[in-house]
Formats: structure tokens, C-alpha cells, sequence
């Protein structure tokens, strides 16, 4: 049977043999794990696997080992009189020796005793047969994917990119888009979603530079489990999208996720997926809404390389090159955090005036008092704060205190009498000594010495989130070469 007529099989009563055949061997295949990880084709920057593989170090009880990394197969991966017997009818149906494809691992990280976990399929037998059977449509229809559930909806996602890696379907790309829009739309309109939270942070987890999404609290919840297993401490937190409010300023849950830097989501990790980005569900509050005359700072930047550093520091594992890792990351953040403006907690008195950045701008004559927070140790740190988001978390104290918005060389001047900064202390709670931010004006300062005095600048943030994904990469070459 020619391709033409493999994709007009729903108006021709054609090659029902070895449909029936393609389906006897799926529901023989249900239940066996299958080791392969789709490569999905959604909208997203490329990430490189995290091929993490440890377990617990005897020697500690806080701290893990990292062990060996485990190849992926691709689907449709046959060997001996399998792979002769498809050769034969692949003229006749090039998706014959396909597969409708399986739950996968949550990520590449292997665990000792759970090198294999997954959670059981959400997608029945017959539910794939019928559902699969949609990617062969030249014209798919929107208002049958509304009747489809989310896995379900997922599911189709995912078996359009297999079989058209394997054979170009009919109007692919058109079908696909119907089929994202309508998952864009049900995450846009939802009233709630759960999210996996870090217990270490108490920010969504970022896993590879993406956080986790999830329609339903059960899935989201067995998922967790599985992240438990490689000593993540995570909680399936349910996040209302919109807030009922009549402030005109009022921000949703994906206004939040941009304010903290997450842009990459994966919608159902752990069952059938997808990898979106959030301004593709919502635009950024700097795109609309925003008062022209609002001059406050925002850094999701600096927010997403905190809390990519803090959780890397906090995970109780052992990895070669994990030093390496968490130096690459701890540059990045600082990088940015020297570029960064920030909202400080202050109160003046004599003359100041407001410079069109929003900065202040004082004379000799005028006296400054800044707010210290003290710690046990009796300790003084200047609290500063990345957004107005976070500023508001200080709370009645708020209202007290004036608001300066000041530069991070600035911050630096005003800390030298001071133990460090501590930066959205009710939040990501980041404290840097004295003697650190010494240190990094040093590094910098000998860096900027060292560079040739013609060459143009270059932006601190991407560079310094190239080196981070270098060592990274580093890190997984070293071990798969000792495989």
C-alpha cells in the first residue's frame, strides 16, 4: 500500500491486517518498560541532560554518591528477525514497526534500585488506539481535542513527533499547532495547578532550568516520590492562577514565575509531556500593565541564578566535577547580581532629588539611615531586595520605610560597615559576607585587568550562564568516560 493511502485509511477500509497487528503487539507491550525518552519538538531553548547517577555514601549520612550514567534507547529500536520482518513491509507502512509510545523517567538522574521508576500508564490500551489513530487526519479537529483529558491530550502530543520523525505525517505542523494551543489554552484558563515546590527554598524546583507543572494533584504527587528517591525534599504545592482581586495591578501565578526567572515549564513530568515556554501562556508584567513612570527594578535573571545556585548547594549529593558545577553557577549569580539595581529599606533627611532611572540622589548635607536586620549572633546585614514582589514581603515594616533604589556598587559603599548584605531576606534569604563581596571586587577587578583594553564588554549574564552549562557538560563527559 502506497503512503497516500496509509494517510487516507480513514475514508479507505485499507490495511486493516496490519493495523490490528500494530495494536496486538501494543497491548503486549503495555506494562514492559521501554528505555527510550522522546525528543520533543515544542517550543523551548535546548537544555542539556543532567545525566546525575548516585547513591547514598556510606561514609555520610547527609551526602550521596554519584555513580554511573545509563544510555536511552530511541522507540521503535528492533534487533534480529524483529527488525528483518518490519524491513519487509516498510515500503507498504512506514509506521508499522512503531510502537505507541510509553511513560518515561522523570530525567536522566540514576539512582541505585531506581534506576527504572515510573509511574503506571495514564492511558489505557484502548484509549491509545483510538486516540492514535488521529495523528494519521489531514484535518484535525480543535473541538475534538476539548474532549480529550490532559494525559490524553499529552499523549497525542507526543505520538504526533514520534510518528513523524519516522515519516512525515499529513499537514504535521498544522495539527501539531492545534494540538499545543489547546494545551497553552487549558494552562492559561485553568483555575489552579500544582507545582513541585523545593522544601529547601520554598520556591518552584528547577529541575535542568525548568520548573514542573501538573493538572492533577495525584500525578504531581507521585512524582515527588519519585524526586524523594534522588534526595530531593519536594512538595506538590496547588497554585491558583488568578487571584480574585479588584487591584487593577494584581498578578497572577505566571506573572510570579516571571518575576522568579522561570521561563521553561514542563507540563506533566513523569507521565506524557510537554516542555512550553510561560511567556507563550502569558506575556511579561514589562510588556503590559506596567505604569510608564514605574522605574522600580525587576531582575528575574539574578532571581532564577539564586535559586538555581541555592538548590544545587542544598542537594545533599556527591558528584565528580560537582565543585565545578556549583563555582560555574555561584559566578553567574554574582555576575548579575553586580550589574543588578536593587530596592533598599531607607530614610533621609535633607535634600534628595529622583534621577530619571528612579535613583536618588543626595548632597553631602543629607543623612541616611538604613534598615539592619540583626541575626542571633547579633550580626547586622543590609537587607536589599530584587522587585517590588519581594519588597513587599517585608511586610507593616513597608509602609515605615522609604524605598531607595540603588546600584550594586552603591549597596557595596553603604555594607562596608556592616557583616554583608542579605538579599530578599523573606525569600531567597541569600546572605554575602563582607568579606565575600571583598573577595569578588578583587576577581573582578584583576578579570577586567587581564582583558585586553580594546575588546567590547560583553553582557556578564550570558557568558557567565554559558560557563555554567560548560561545566555542566564538563561534568558528564568525565563521566561517561569512566563508563
Amino acid at each position: 500500500m502506497g503512503l497516500f493511502d496509509r494517510f487516507s485509511k480513514k475514508k479507505k477500509d485499507v490495511n486493516e491486517e496490519a493495523r490490528e497487528e500494530r495494536k496486538e503487539r501494543n497491548r503486549k507491550a503495555h506494562g514492559d518498560h521501554h528505555d527510550f525518552r522522546e525528543e520533543e519538538t515544542h517550543e523551548y531553548h535546548d537544555e542539556p541532560d543532567h545525566d546525575d547517577s548516585f547513591d547514598r555514601n556510606n561514609e555520610s549520612a547527609d551526602h550521596h554518591d554519584f555513580r554511573e550514567v545509563q544510555d536511552h534507547e530511541m522507540p521503535g529500536h528492533k534487533t534480529g528477525e524483529d527488525s528483518a520482518a518490519s524491513r519487509d513491509g516498510q515500503s507498504q507502512d512506514p509506521y508499522a514497526d512503531l510502537e505507541w509510545p510509553v511513560i518515561q523517567r522523570i530525567n536522566p538522574v540514576n539512582v541505585k534500585d531506581h534506576e527504572n521508576d515510573v509511574i503506571e500508564e495514564t492511558v489505557s490500551p484502548e484509549r491509545k488506539d483510538e486516540i492514535g489513530e488521529m495523528v494519521f487526519d489531514e484535518d484535525l479537529s480543535p473541538d475534538t481535542l476539548k474532549f480529550l483529558s490532559g494525559q490524553e491530550l499529552l499523549f497525542l502530543l507526543t505520538t504526533m513527533e514520534v510518528f513523524n520523525r519516522k515519516s512525515p505525517l499529513p499537514e504535521f505542523k498544522a495539527n501539531h499547532r492545534k494540538v499545543y494551543n489547546e494545551l497553552i489554552d487549558r494552562l492559561r484558563d485553568a483555575k489552579s495547578l500544582y507545582v513541585l515546590y523545593d522544601n529547601t527554598t520554598g520556591y518552584p524546583f528547577i529541575d535542568n532550568g525548568f520548573a514542573n507543572v501538573y493538572f492533577e494533584k495525584e500525578l504531581a504527587e507521585q512524582v515527588a516520590g519519585i524526586f524523594a528517591a534522588q534526595f530531593r525534599k519536594l512538595t506538590a504545592r496547588e497554585c491558583v492562577i488568578e487571584v480574585e482581586s479588584d487591584d487593577p495591578n494584581k498578578k497572577n501565578f505566571f506573572d510570579f514565575l516571571y518575576y522568579i526567572g522561570i521561563e521553561n515549564l514542563i507540563v506533566d513530568n513523569g507521565a506524557y509531556r510537554a516542555r512550553i515556554k510561560r511567556k507563550e501562556i502569558m506575556p511579561s508584567p514589562m510588556e503590559w500593565g506596567r505604569p510608564e513612570q514605574d522605574k522600580s527594578p525587576m531582575n528575574p535573571e539574578l532571581n532564577f541564578a539564586m535559586l538555581d545556585f541555592l538548590e544545587e548547594l542544598k542537594w545533599p549529593v556527591k558528584y565528580e566535577k560537582r565543585a565545578e558545577v556549583l563555582k560555574a553557577k555561584e559566578m553567574r549569580m554574582l555576575s548579575l547580581l553586580r550589574n543588578a539595581r536593587f530596592m533598599v529599606p531607607m530614610q533621609h533627611e535633607g535634600p534628595a532629588e529622583m534621577g530619571e532611572n528612579g535613583q536618588l540622589k543626595f548632597t553631602k548635607d543629607t543623612k541616611i539611615r538604613f534598615l539592619v536586620m540583626k541575626t542571633k549572633d547579633d550580626k547586622q546585614f543590609l537587607p536589599i531586595y530584587t522587585d517590588g514582589f519581594e519588597f513587599s514581603k517585608l511586610g507593616r515594616e513597608a509602609g515605615v520605610w522609604n524605598v531607595g533604589i540603588f546600584s550594586y556598587r552603591d549597596i557595596v559603599k553603604f555594607a562596608m560597615d556592616k557583616d554583608g548584605v542579605r538579599i530578599n531576606p523573606q525569600g531567597h534569604g541569600l546572605v554575602i559576607t563582607k568579606e565575600r563581596i571583598a573577595a569578588l571586587e578583587n576577581d573582578l577587578q584583576k578579570a577586567a585587568s587581564a582583558a585586553p583594553k580594546k575588546s567590547p564588554a560583553k553582557p556578564a549574564g550570558p557568558a557567565a550562564d554559558d560557563a555554567v552549562q560548560q561545566a555542566l557538560k564538563q561534568a558528564m563527559t568525565d563521566l561517561n568516560g569512566k563508563k
